[in-house]
């Protein structure tokens, strides 16, 4: 598969949503059938992955790789996002004591979810691994409507691209947090002997955890697709339990580790630990780096 014939429909079907008002796709249609969407996907990836032969080897593959990698786009950007931070004279922490057990509870919640349909799938793949022989072209259909569905959330929250790739702090995080993240990937990725080129693409989620697996096992690979899910999901969890530690220390740390979901799941947090001032900063972060995610990940895979 071309870089084009990969990239092309995803990214357009993403443009159509974010550029034209859909009339029949109000706010709360799109929400409910992302959430719909995704799991009907999630269910599939999962189906995908117990039809492989070998299942027990390959799923024990995808988490050593995930492991790894975690480290090192853990280390890499900490310890980048802190220099910026420090150049940059970012805020800290306005509130040391935030209670977030609530987000951490809403986490789990959302991850158990999450995890249970991909598990549901997988079982359904182990057993009726012949019942359906073109999942991979059925998932390719479902991921346009969902990246459409994407789009038009993007628009319908009155998202302005030019302003919010201008924030500098905000582009500042991103870009260091990116760079960072893909660097560590490549070192992650020569470590595990994988071709670097499937290491870009499973670190490219950035915290996107609902997209990143979706997209890479849309496109072929299902091992890697698990890898990048449980990379992702991961560090959602963990940055809700470090976001507040890392608040005491510069911004440019919290907010760059909460990647994708500074925008949104992350926010709350953010905001009780910065003060009202942050929220401008996290919305352009994680956008930047939300809207980075399915242009990189068909890229790399294309490659």
């Amino acid at each position: 598969m071309t870089i084009l014939s990969t990239l092309g429909p995803l990214l357009a079907s993403l443009l159509v949503g974010f550029w034209f008002k859909i009339p029949f796709l109000n706010q709360h249609i799109v929400s409910k059938s992302l959430s719909y969407l995704t799991y009907l996907i999630l269910g599939f990836i999962g189906y995908s992955i117990g039809a492989l032969d070998n299942l027990m080897e390959k799923v024990a593959i995808a988490g050593t790789q995930a492991a790894v990698l975690f480290l090192f786009i853990t280390l890499l950007p900490l310890i980048a996002l802190w220099i910026s931070g420090q150049f940059m004279h970012a805020s800290h922490s306005t509130t040391l004591n935030v209670d977030n057990k609530t987000a951490m509870k809403q986490a789990l919640i959302d991850a158990t979810i999450t995890l249970a349909w991909v598990i549901a799938g997988t079982v359904l793949g182990f057993f009726l691994k012949h019942w359906l022989s073109n999942v991979d072209e059925f998932v390719t259909w479902l991921l346009y409507a969902l990246l459409l569905l994407v789009g038009c959330q993007l628009r319908q929250e009155n998202h302005r691209l030019r302003k919010l790739f201008l924030n500098k702090q905000g582009g500042v995080i991103a870009l260091v947090a990116i760079s960072t993240t893909l660097i560590g990937g490549l070192i992650g990725g020569a470590l595990l002997g994988l071709n670097w080129n499937h290491s870009l693409a499973a670190v490219s989620g950035f915290g996107w955890y609902s997209l990143s697996g979706i997209l890479i096992t849309g496109l072929g690979d299902p091992v890697l697709g698990t890898t990048a899910f449980l990379l992702d999901i991961s560090r959602e969890i963990v940055a809700l339990m470090l976001v507040p530690f890392l608040a005491r220390i510069n911004s440019h740390m919290s907010v760059g580790y909460a990647g994708a979901t500074a925008m949104d799941f992350t926010l709350p947090l953010l905001g009780k630990c910065h003060g009202v001032e942050v929220v401008p900063v996290c919305i352009a972060s994680g956008f930047i780096m939300s809207f980075f995610v399915p242009f990189l990940i068909p890229l790399f895979m294309g490659l």
